[in-house]
Parts: C-alpha cells; sequence; structure tokens
C-alpha cells in the first residue's frame, strides 16, 4: 500500500484480498478527509500515481484502486459536511473538489446528509 495511504490503515498486514479492499477504502477515507482539511482534492491520476512502483497482483489492482478511489471520495465528502472545519477550509475544499458551481454542489451534498 502506498506510504500515502498506509498511514490511514492501521499498519497491518493483509493475507486475504478483500482485508486489502477494506483497508484501502479506509485509508482512502483518512485521505480524503485528511486533504479536505488542506483543500487539495487529488484526481483520480494522482492516486493511481500513489501506487507507481508498487507490485499488485493484475487480478486485485483495479479493485484495490477503485476501494481507495471511493473511500477517499467518501471522506472526502464526509469532511465536507460535518461541520467540523472553518468556513474558509470548507469553501476551498468544495472549490477544489468541484470547481466551478461548487456552492450548488456543496449545498446538494449538506441536503443528502440532513445538515
Amino acid at each position: 500500500m502506498p506510504p500515502a495511504l498506509a498511514h490511514h490503515a492501521g499498519g497491518e498486514s493483509f493475507v486475504v484480498p478483500g482485508e486489502l479492499r477494506a483497508a484501502c477504502r479506509e485509508a482512502g477515507e483518512g485521505l480524503g478527509r485528511e486533504d479536505a482539511a488542506l483543500g487539495v482534492f487529488r484526481s483520480a491520476a494522482e492516486m493511481v500515481a500513489l501506487w507507481r512502483g508498487l507490485d499488485l497482483p493484475a487480478w486485485e489492482a483495479p479493485y484495490v484502486l477503485r476501494d481507495a478511489r471511493l473511500g477517499y471520495l467518501n471522506g472526502y465528502g464526509a469532511a465536507l459536511v460535518a461541520g467540523d472545519l472553518p468556513g474558509e477550509h470548507i469553501a476551498r475544499a468544495a472549490e477544489a473538489r468541484w470547481g466551478e458551481g461548487w456552492q450548488e454542489k456543496l449545498e446538494a451534498a449538506l441536503g443528502r446528509s440532513g445538515g
């Protein structure tokens, strides 16, 4: 697992492929929350680049990458709607995530979360 994700995974070793995928999703969520607090958003290509040089079996790689990305998006979104970040951080992070029209998308995300 890439170092940027590994410190969000609890440092366990993974024997069963499903365990690796679950850990990647959890680590992605942690990385997403961390990036939202910093007001940066990683593209899918940047997430894939984290794995460059790591040896993943071909039958696992697409699923592991997908789970890390889905976790990242969930964690990032959760950080935006949780209300734990100052308003200026939320605005910067939402703009980094959605670009033009971020206000409407943030409002919709808040509505879905009940916030």
